[in-house]
Parts: structure tokens; C-alpha cells; sequence
């Protein structure tokens, strides 16, 4: 089975992305005097998200990271008592210590896409800029639809959406960890190396058919 990328962008990459972040920067910082402690990790999608896909993306980023799968190869670990909110759903007037901003790119609800080719592209990014990799955090669901073709045959609504939220969450956790440890460097094996395969991508914690387990 074939590898997939997911790649480490310098910021004059993503023009588009810094706009994003601007506007996100201003949209939040009439919040800064109600700052509650922790990590937030905030959703927004540029296309229409079914809504049962968010609590599956939730639910499945809280068991990945408590079964381990946060730790890096240098014995940084992301922090399960993370908050998880929809960019829609966050009070006006709260705002965390860390924040972790992740754009949803194309349609994230369906595996069956009419597509384009496809693309030699990664499924997920962050910046760098000045040597400092930004909390932003880039998914690609049309890519990953791509990816999981494939694999759905024979699945449900139900298989199909545990899939992409799955896969999601895989990019967003090897993203997150370039965030933490500050560094674009990749594992030898496990959810921080730099290819994924289709069946990685899916596969839940405890599932020892596919080795994913980090250092």
C-alpha cells in the first residue's frame, strides 16, 4: 500500500493561511481578560460539517491521546485534558492559555467525493515562521477522502464517518506534536512519521494489526 505525506510548510507556503490566522488574532482578543488555564483546541471547516462527525472527532482525539498516542519520540507528551470546541460554539469572552487552532480544508463528513485526480499532496500542515512553528493546524479532508477510497467499500454511514474522523484526528495529533516539541523532525515509526498509510490512518487505539504505537 502505498505512503502518504504529511509535510512540514514554511510560512510563505500558505498566504491564504496567514490571512486566516490574522483575522482569527483579532477575532479573539477581546477575550484575553477571561483566560482560563489549559489547552483549547479549536475546530473551524470551510465547507459544511455534518454535525454528528463532530462528537466522533472529539471522542476519538480523547481516546488517542490517552492511549498514548501523543507521546513523541523525545518524551514530549500532548496534554489529555485538552478542551475541544467548534469555532462556532466558543463563548465570546473565553479564552485559554494555549490555544490550537485546526482548519477543516474541503468536505470532511464524506469518503465518496466526485474527484479530481489524485493529487500528490499532504494531508496535513503547519508554519513555520521566523523558526517558530505556529499553533495552526491544516487538514485536508478532500485529500484523506482520497486516501480512504478505497477502504470504504462495504462500510456504512456509520464506518464511513468513524473512518474520516479517525484519520483526522491521526493528522491533527502528528501536527499537534510538531507544534509542542518545536521541531519539523519525524519518527522512525508510529503517528510522527512523516508517511502514513491508509490502514495507519485508521486505526484505533489498541489495534495491534497495524503498528502505530509511538516511541
Amino acid at each position: 500500500m502505498s505512503l502518504l505525506p504529511l509535510q512540514f510548510r514554511d510560512v510563505f507556503r500558505a498566504k491564504v493561511g496567514i490571512l486566516f490566522a490574522f483575522l482569527l488574532t483579532y477575532a479573539l482578543a477581546p477575550a484575553l481578560h477571561a483566560q482560563q488555564p489549559g489547552t483549547a483546541v479549536i475546530f473551524y471547516a470551510q465547507l459544511q460539517v455534518d454535525d454528528e462527525l463532530w462528537p466522533d472527532l472529539f471522542q476519538t482525539l480523547r481516546a488517542d491521546l490517552a492511549a498514548g498516542m501523543g507521546e513523541s519520540p523525545n518524551g514530549v507528551a500532548l496534554p489529555q485534558n485538552a478542551a475541544y470546541f467548534r469555532g462556532n460554539d466558543l463563548a465570546l469572552g473565553t479564552v485559554f492559555s494555549r490555544v490550537i487552532v485546526v482548519k477543516l480544508l474541503g468536505r470532511c463528513d464524506v469518503l465518496l467525493q466526485s474527484g479530481r485526480p489524485s493529487l500528490d499532496a499532504p494531508l496535513g500542515w503547519v508554519w513555520r515562521v521566523s523558526g517558530k512553528i505556529q499553533p495552526f493546524i491544516f487538514v485536508d479532508c478532500e485529500r484523506i477522502a482520497q486516501v480512504l477510497r478505497r477502504r470504504s467499500g462495504g462500510l456504512d454511514k456509520y464506518e464511513r464517518r468513524r473512518a474520516v474522523a479517525q484519520a483526522i484526528v491521526h493528522v491533527v495529533i502528528h501536527e499537534w506534536i510538531h507544534i509542542a516539541t518545536q521541531s519539523p523532525a519525524h519518527g522512525a515509526r508510529g503517528i510522527t512519521k512523516q508517511f502514513l498509510s491508509a490502514a495507519e490512518l485508521t486505526t484505533e487505539p489498541g489495534n495491534n494489526t497495524v503498528a502505530i504505537a509511538t516511541h
